[in-house]
């Protein structure tokens, strides 16, 4: 099988530039009105589709909500992190947890569970919130 190249395409770019200016989850509808007023010329199955592709590449963190809505943020995919939300604005700050570690190798010693993956984010309010 041959390795396609991925190439960098206008939506791509208007897409991350609209991600790059936000530092929160945003959902495609609200990726796709912000390309609109924008005056992007885009259908929101292309939001969709390109969303999906930089998820698989790993550029984009994505996150369900309660109500099951998906949201996409611009990551860093060079390192593990969490995200730290704020419950008023909707800002993200990356959390590194180092912590996780010791509690894998906890886990491991008590009861006897490899730890594969885990996702974890934490809610409250950022400095200028509070």
């Amino acid at each position: 099988m041959s390795e396609r190249t991925e190439y960098i395409t206008r939506p791509r770019e208007e897409i991350a530039s609209v991600l790059e200016r936000e530092r929160r989850f945003l959902t495609a509808s609200e990726i796709y009105a912000r390309l609109k007023r924008a005056r992007a010329r885009m259908a929101l199955s292309t939001v969709y589709r390109t969303l999906e592709r930089l998820r698989k590449r790993g550029d984009v963190a994505e996150r369900v909500d309660d109500a099951g809505e998906v949201s996409y943020m611009l990551c860093a995919p060079q390192r593990h992190h969490h995200h730290a939300i704020c419950r008023k604005c909707g800002r993200v700050e990356d959390v590194d947890c180092t912590a996780i570690d010791r509690f894998s190798q906890a886990l491991k010693a008590s009861h006897g569970f490899v730890l594969d993956d885990h996702a974890m984010e934490f809610f409250g309010r950022c400095k200028q919130c509070q």
